[in-house]
């Protein structure tokens, strides 16, 4: 994850110090939590509030040119309100398509416990054809997800090309998407094959750099948390 704006507009990013095991081990750009009182990394499907934003690598071990290294501190960019990004999930077409849909092979980025609907005003983005693809789509193409069913992880989209397996496609949630997970190390990349998390929202796009971008749906310092 890459901490980006604060949801008012603000960029002045700051990070504060939370105690850590020394011998705990995080990298810069992890999710992560408390968990008696010190920093510990966020898990696959975080349903606990989150903190923030590791702002620097704690490798937990002694590194002569990092004293910070095995230290009892470690800054965290740690604003309720922050917004960050993570790259865009990708899915890659299955043999059984139509005009209207595009199915996700299992090899996507797409976990196959993510409910019905889920995916209900996201956006697919064609990435690149599989060779020899017959898909009429130029690369690119945007496409409003009408409808999501997690059986065969079949996506609706608008009519058009059809997808040919192998077909790559980027898969957007819609905003207030809420169904996404962490991958095993607590970096946030949404979607992959685990049980949905609550702890992170989708909040934007970003079509050009292929990146969605997300805060905090729980978080440790907010009054509602």
């Amino acid at each position: 994850m890459r901490p980006i704006q604060n949801a008012g507009g603000h960029v002045g990013l700051t990070a504060r110090n939370y105690p850590i095991a020394a011998s705990a081990a995080i990298s810069a750009g992890q999710v992560v939590k408390l968990s008696a009182g010190k920093v510990i990394s966020a898990v696959a499907a975080e349903t606990g509030a989150v903190l923030g934003i590791a702002a620097e690598n704690h490798p937990g071990a002694a590194d002569v040119l990092n004293p910070r290294a095995n230290g009892t501190e470690i800054l965290v960019y740690d604003n309720p309100e922050l917004i960050f990004e993570c790259p865009v999930p990708v899915i890659e077409a299955a043999a059984a398509n139509s005009s209207a849909t595009a199915v996700a092979a299992k090899s996507g980025e797409v976990a196959a416990t993510t409910a019905d609907d889920a995916f209900n005003g996201g956006v697919l983005v064609l990435k690149s054809k599989a060779s020899g693809s017959t898909n009429t789509d130029p690369v690119g193409k945007r496409m409003d997800i009408t409808d999501y069913a997690k059986t065969n992880l079949v996506f609706t989209k608008a009519s058009g090309g059809v997808a040919n397996a192998g077909d790559r496609y980027e898969v957007y949630p819609p905003v207030g998407f809420t169904a996404g997970a962490l991958d095993s190390s607590g970096f946030a990349r949404l979607l992959v094959s685990a049980t949905g998390a609550t702890s992170v929202k989708v909040v934007g796009h970003d079509y050009d750099r292929h990146m969605i971008r997300c805060k905090a749906a729980k978080h440790a310092l907010a009054s509602s948390t």
